[in-house]
Protein backbone atom coordinates (compact mmCIF):
# COMPACT_ATOMS: atom_id res chain seq x y z
CA UNK A 1 0.00 0.00 0.00
CA UNK A 2 2.77 1.94 0.24
CA UNK A 3 3.93 1.33 -2.85
CA UNK A 4 0.66 2.37 -4.12
CA UNK A 5 0.56 5.84 -2.13
CA UNK A 6 4.04 6.62 -4.06
CA UNK A 7 2.06 5.65 -6.95
CA UNK A 8 0.07 9.09 -6.95
CA UNK A 9 2.90 11.07 -6.14
CA UNK A 10 2.69 10.80 -2.26
CA UNK A 11 5.90 11.09 0.26
CA UNK A 12 5.26 8.63 2.51
CA UNK A 13 6.20 7.99 6.05
CA UNK A 14 5.36 4.40 7.56
CA UNK A 15 7.39 3.99 10.89
CA UNK A 16 4.67 1.37 12.61
CA UNK A 17 3.16 -1.67 10.93
CA UNK A 18 -0.32 -0.79 9.03
CA UNK A 19 0.50 3.15 8.80
CA UNK A 20 1.45 5.30 6.45
CA UNK A 21 1.12 9.38 6.82
CA UNK A 22 1.94 11.71 3.95
CA UNK A 23 1.21 15.58 3.56
CA UNK A 24 -1.14 16.87 1.12
CA UNK A 25 -0.54 20.03 0.86
CA UNK A 26 1.94 19.45 -2.89
CA UNK A 27 -0.76 16.94 -4.24
CA UNK A 28 -4.30 19.46 -4.18
CA UNK A 29 -2.93 20.90 -7.50
CA UNK A 30 -2.92 17.21 -8.95
CA UNK A 31 -6.18 16.66 -7.66
CA UNK A 32 -8.70 18.80 -7.80
CA UNK A 33 -7.42 21.90 -5.73
CA UNK A 34 -8.31 20.56 -2.59
CA UNK A 35 -8.02 17.93 0.14
CA UNK A 36 -10.76 15.70 -0.72
CA UNK A 37 -9.35 14.81 -4.36
CA UNK A 38 -6.10 14.00 -3.03
CA UNK A 39 -8.15 11.75 -0.14
CA UNK A 40 -9.61 10.54 -3.37
CA UNK A 41 -7.22 9.47 -5.37
CA UNK A 42 -5.57 7.90 -2.42
CA UNK A 43 -8.81 5.50 -1.43
CA UNK A 44 -8.39 4.35 -5.47
CA UNK A 45 -4.99 4.00 -4.74
CA UNK A 46 -4.89 1.37 -1.80
CA UNK A 47 -8.91 -0.06 -2.44
CA UNK A 48 -11.24 -0.72 0.08
CA UNK A 49 -8.48 -2.14 2.40
CA UNK A 50 -7.48 0.84 4.46
CA UNK A 51 -8.89 3.41 6.43
CA UNK A 52 -8.32 6.80 5.16
CA UNK A 53 -8.34 10.07 7.47
CA UNK A 54 -7.27 13.50 7.00
CA UNK A 55 -6.09 16.41 10.05
CA UNK A 56 -3.33 18.50 10.88
CA UNK A 57 -0.98 16.14 12.84
CA UNK A 58 -0.08 12.27 12.55
CA UNK A 59 -2.88 11.72 15.81
CA UNK A 60 -5.71 13.69 13.76
CA UNK A 61 -5.36 11.92 10.95
CA UNK A 62 -5.28 8.68 13.06
CA UNK A 63 -7.90 9.58 15.00
CA UNK A 64 -10.58 10.94 11.89
CA UNK A 65 -9.17 7.49 10.17
CA UNK A 66 -10.89 5.71 13.05
CA UNK A 67 -13.78 7.90 13.53
CA UNK A 68 -13.11 8.87 16.90
CA UNK A 69 -14.63 12.10 17.86
CA UNK A 70 -13.94 13.98 21.48
CA UNK A 71 -13.99 13.82 23.86
CA UNK A 72 -10.99 11.11 22.83
CA UNK A 73 -9.48 9.00 25.82
CA UNK A 74 -6.17 9.22 26.50
CA UNK A 75 -5.72 5.88 26.26
CA UNK A 76 -5.71 6.35 22.49
CA UNK A 77 -2.37 7.72 23.41
CA UNK A 78 -1.16 4.14 24.68
CA UNK A 79 -0.07 2.70 20.58
CA UNK A 80 1.16 6.46 19.75
CA UNK A 81 4.12 6.37 22.53
CA UNK A 82 5.60 2.43 22.43
CA UNK A 83 8.20 3.02 20.32
CA UNK A 84 8.49 6.69 19.93
CA UNK A 85 11.12 9.42 20.70
CA UNK A 86 11.93 9.20 24.74
CA UNK A 87 9.88 5.48 24.66
CA UNK A 88 13.53 4.08 25.80
CA UNK A 89 14.64 6.22 28.40
CA UNK A 90 11.39 7.10 30.05
CA UNK A 91 10.92 6.38 33.56
CA UNK A 92 7.85 4.67 33.26
CA UNK A 93 6.27 2.95 30.36
CA UNK A 94 3.35 4.39 28.00
CA UNK A 95 0.85 1.74 29.43
CA UNK A 96 1.76 2.90 33.50
CA UNK A 97 1.85 6.24 32.37
CA UNK A 98 -1.78 6.25 31.10
CA UNK A 99 -2.46 4.23 34.28
CA UNK A 100 -1.15 7.03 36.44
CA UNK A 101 -3.03 9.68 34.07
CA UNK A 102 -6.36 8.08 34.00
CA UNK A 103 -5.99 7.70 38.47
CA UNK A 104 -5.32 11.88 38.58
CA UNK A 105 -8.66 11.76 36.40
CA UNK A 106 -6.46 12.53 33.36
CA UNK A 107 -8.98 10.83 31.41
CA UNK A 108 -9.35 12.56 28.04
CA UNK A 109 -6.75 14.35 25.36
CA UNK A 110 -8.28 17.95 26.22
CA UNK A 111 -7.75 17.29 30.11
CA UNK A 112 -4.37 16.32 29.69
CA UNK A 113 -3.74 19.71 26.65
CA UNK A 114 -4.65 21.67 29.76
CA UNK A 115 -1.31 20.72 32.16
CA UNK A 116 1.53 22.99 32.57
CA UNK A 117 4.81 21.51 30.80
CA UNK A 118 6.15 21.75 34.03
CA UNK A 119 3.97 19.62 35.56
CA UNK A 120 4.35 16.54 33.53
CA UNK A 121 8.51 17.14 33.04
CA UNK A 122 8.86 16.66 36.84
CA UNK A 123 6.24 13.40 37.12
CA UNK A 124 6.65 11.74 34.03
CA UNK A 125 9.98 12.91 32.18
CA UNK A 126 10.51 13.00 28.70
CA UNK A 127 7.87 10.22 28.14
CA UNK A 128 4.96 12.74 29.81
CA UNK A 129 6.47 15.52 27.91
CA UNK A 130 5.59 13.75 24.70
CA UNK A 131 2.70 12.63 25.46
CA UNK A 132 1.56 16.39 26.11
CA UNK A 133 2.74 17.89 23.04
CA UNK A 134 0.88 14.86 21.04
CA UNK A 135 -2.41 16.21 22.97
CA UNK A 136 -1.53 19.54 21.96
CA UNK A 137 -1.09 18.90 18.36
CA UNK A 138 2.85 19.33 18.24
CA UNK A 139 4.32 17.16 16.17
CA UNK A 140 7.87 17.06 14.28
CA UNK A 141 7.47 16.84 10.71
CA UNK A 142 7.41 14.23 8.61
CA UNK A 143 10.05 12.18 7.65
CA UNK A 144 9.25 10.84 4.61
CA UNK A 145 10.74 7.14 3.45
CA UNK A 146 12.76 6.99 0.11
CA UNK A 147 11.27 4.92 -2.40
CA UNK A 148 13.30 1.78 -3.54
CA UNK A 149 12.87 2.43 -7.05
CA UNK A 150 16.00 4.69 -8.34
CA UNK A 151 15.95 5.86 -11.77
CA UNK A 152 19.16 7.12 -13.20
CA UNK A 153 20.76 6.95 -16.64
CA UNK A 154 23.93 7.93 -17.50
CA UNK A 155 25.96 8.51 -20.68
CA UNK A 156 30.01 8.72 -20.94
CA UNK A 157 30.87 12.10 -22.96
CA UNK A 158 33.59 12.40 -26.07
CA UNK A 159 36.50 14.55 -24.92
CA UNK A 160 35.59 18.43 -25.78
CA UNK A 161 32.19 17.75 -26.00
CA UNK A 162 30.17 21.11 -25.70
CA UNK A 163 27.21 23.39 -26.87
CA UNK A 164 25.04 21.44 -29.44
CA UNK A 165 26.66 17.89 -28.08
CA UNK A 166 25.22 18.51 -24.53
CA UNK A 167 21.72 19.40 -25.87
CA UNK A 168 21.72 15.96 -27.39
CA UNK A 169 23.43 14.17 -24.91
CA UNK A 170 20.66 15.85 -21.79
CA UNK A 171 17.90 14.85 -25.22
CA UNK A 172 19.04 11.04 -25.11
CA UNK A 173 19.59 10.92 -21.50
CA UNK A 174 15.50 12.10 -20.96
CA UNK A 175 14.92 9.34 -23.89
CA UNK A 176 16.51 6.87 -21.50
CA UNK A 177 15.07 7.87 -18.06
CA UNK A 178 11.35 7.71 -19.93
CA UNK A 179 12.31 4.08 -21.25
CA UNK A 180 13.12 2.54 -18.36
CA UNK A 181 11.14 -0.09 -17.03
CA UNK A 182 10.24 0.50 -13.30
CA UNK A 183 9.24 4.17 -13.86
CA UNK A 184 5.83 2.00 -14.87
CA UNK A 185 4.01 5.06 -16.95
CA UNK A 186 4.36 7.49 -14.14
CA UNK A 187 5.36 10.80 -13.92
CA UNK A 188 8.53 12.64 -13.10
CA UNK A 189 8.11 14.87 -9.78
CA UNK A 190 11.74 15.79 -10.19
CA UNK A 191 15.14 15.85 -11.91
CA UNK A 192 18.95 16.16 -10.89
CA UNK A 193 21.55 16.67 -13.56
CA UNK A 194 25.39 16.20 -12.81
CA UNK A 195 28.54 15.85 -14.35
CA UNK A 196 31.71 13.88 -14.00
CA UNK A 197 34.40 16.97 -14.49
CA UNK A 198 37.25 15.93 -16.70
CA UNK A 199 39.34 18.61 -14.58
CA UNK A 200 38.18 16.44 -11.49
CA UNK A 201 35.24 16.50 -9.03
CA UNK A 202 31.36 16.27 -10.24
CA UNK A 203 29.00 18.95 -10.56
CA UNK A 204 24.97 18.53 -10.13
CA UNK A 205 21.74 20.55 -10.07
CA UNK A 206 18.54 19.98 -9.36
CA UNK A 207 15.62 21.38 -11.13
CA UNK A 208 11.51 21.20 -10.36
CA UNK A 209 9.26 20.58 -12.44
CA UNK A 210 6.51 22.68 -11.19
CA UNK A 211 4.00 20.15 -11.89
CA UNK A 212 4.22 16.16 -12.54
CA UNK A 213 5.39 15.58 -16.40
CA UNK A 214 6.23 12.56 -18.73
CA UNK A 215 7.03 14.83 -22.15
CA UNK A 216 10.25 14.64 -23.25
CA UNK A 217 9.57 18.20 -24.93
CA UNK A 218 8.96 19.77 -21.26
CA UNK A 219 11.89 17.86 -19.43
CA UNK A 220 14.33 18.68 -22.56
CA UNK A 221 13.20 22.66 -21.89
CA UNK A 222 14.00 22.68 -18.22
CA UNK A 223 17.32 21.55 -18.59
CA UNK A 224 18.57 22.84 -21.44
CA UNK A 225 19.24 25.98 -19.13
CA UNK A 226 20.90 24.16 -16.50
CA UNK A 227 23.54 23.39 -18.77
CA UNK A 228 24.92 26.72 -19.24
CA UNK A 229 26.02 26.67 -15.81
CA UNK A 230 28.34 24.01 -16.02
CA UNK A 231 31.79 24.44 -14.70
CA UNK A 232 33.65 23.24 -17.62
CA UNK A 233 34.35 20.22 -19.78
CA UNK A 234 32.75 17.12 -18.62
CA UNK A 235 33.52 13.15 -19.06
CA UNK A 236 29.97 12.27 -18.16
CA UNK A 237 26.33 13.33 -17.60
CA UNK A 238 23.98 11.78 -15.31
CA UNK A 239 20.08 12.23 -15.30
CA UNK A 240 18.32 11.25 -12.03
CA UNK A 241 14.83 11.14 -11.28
CA UNK A 242 14.23 12.68 -7.50
CA UNK A 243 10.27 11.27 -7.35
CA UNK A 244 7.43 9.42 -9.38
CA UNK A 245 4.04 11.02 -9.21
CA UNK A 246 1.27 9.80 -10.82
CA UNK A 247 0.69 8.02 -13.96
CA UNK A 248 1.02 9.92 -17.21
CA UNK A 249 -2.34 9.18 -18.48
CA UNK A 250 -3.77 10.81 -15.66
CA UNK A 251 -2.80 14.31 -16.51
CA UNK A 252 -4.35 16.36 -18.55
CA UNK A 253 -3.49 18.04 -22.03
CA UNK A 254 -5.09 20.61 -24.63
CA UNK A 255 -5.24 19.04 -27.89
CA UNK A 256 -5.27 20.92 -31.34
CA UNK A 257 -7.02 19.73 -34.17
CA UNK A 258 -7.38 16.04 -32.62
CA UNK A 259 -3.41 15.32 -32.70
CA UNK A 260 -3.63 14.64 -28.46
CA UNK A 261 -5.67 11.66 -29.44
CA UNK A 262 -2.98 10.03 -31.93
CA UNK A 263 -0.21 10.63 -29.71
CA UNK A 264 -1.98 9.25 -26.93
CA UNK A 265 -2.36 5.88 -28.94
CA UNK A 266 1.29 5.60 -30.63
CA UNK A 267 2.39 6.06 -26.77
CA UNK A 268 0.34 3.17 -25.74
CA UNK A 269 1.27 1.06 -28.61
CA UNK A 270 5.22 2.52 -27.31
CA UNK A 271 4.55 0.78 -24.14
CA UNK A 272 2.65 -2.19 -25.18
CA UNK A 273 5.88 -3.50 -27.15
CA UNK A 274 8.69 -2.39 -24.55
CA UNK A 275 6.60 -4.49 -22.01
CA UNK A 276 6.38 -7.46 -24.18
CA UNK A 277 9.90 -6.97 -26.29
CA UNK A 278 11.93 -5.25 -23.47
CA UNK A 279 13.16 -1.19 -23.76
CA UNK A 280 15.29 -1.75 -26.10
CA UNK A 281 12.23 -2.84 -28.75
CA UNK A 282 11.85 0.28 -30.26
CA UNK A 283 14.53 3.28 -31.33
CA UNK A 284 15.15 6.61 -33.48
CA UNK A 285 18.08 7.31 -34.66
CA UNK A 286 19.30 10.54 -32.59
CA UNK A 287 21.89 12.85 -34.71
CA UNK A 288 24.90 13.95 -32.46
CA UNK A 289 27.29 15.46 -33.92
CA UNK A 290 27.41 14.99 -38.00
CA UNK A 291 30.15 16.97 -38.49
CA UNK A 292 32.70 14.89 -36.81
CA UNK A 293 35.87 12.73 -38.32
CA UNK A 294 34.63 9.82 -36.43
CA UNK A 295 32.07 7.74 -37.30
CA UNK A 296 30.78 6.78 -34.05
CA UNK A 297 29.73 10.47 -33.68
CA UNK A 298 27.12 11.06 -35.76
CA UNK A 299 24.60 9.29 -34.27
CA UNK A 300 23.04 7.53 -31.60
CA UNK A 301 20.38 5.12 -30.84
CA UNK A 302 17.92 6.55 -28.30
CA UNK A 303 14.47 4.81 -27.11
CA UNK A 304 11.15 6.06 -29.28
CA UNK A 305 9.08 8.37 -26.58
CA UNK A 306 6.09 7.73 -25.54
CA UNK A 307 4.28 10.53 -26.09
Amino acid sequence: MVRRLEGIGAAVESERVGEAFFAVDGLRGIYGGDSAGVTAAARKAVGGRARIGLGATRLAAYLDARELRPPVPVAILRGRLEGGAGAASARTSPGDLIVALERLGVKTLDTLAGISTDQMADRFGPLGLRALRLARGEEEPLRPRQPHEDLVEQIALPEGTAGRQLDRAVELLVDRLLAAPQRKGRTLLGLRLGALLAAGGSWSVEQGLGRPSASPRVLRLVLAPRLATLPGPATALRLRALGLGPPAADQLELAVGGEEPRRRRLGEAVREVRSTQGAEALLKVLPVDPASRVPERWAALTPFPEL
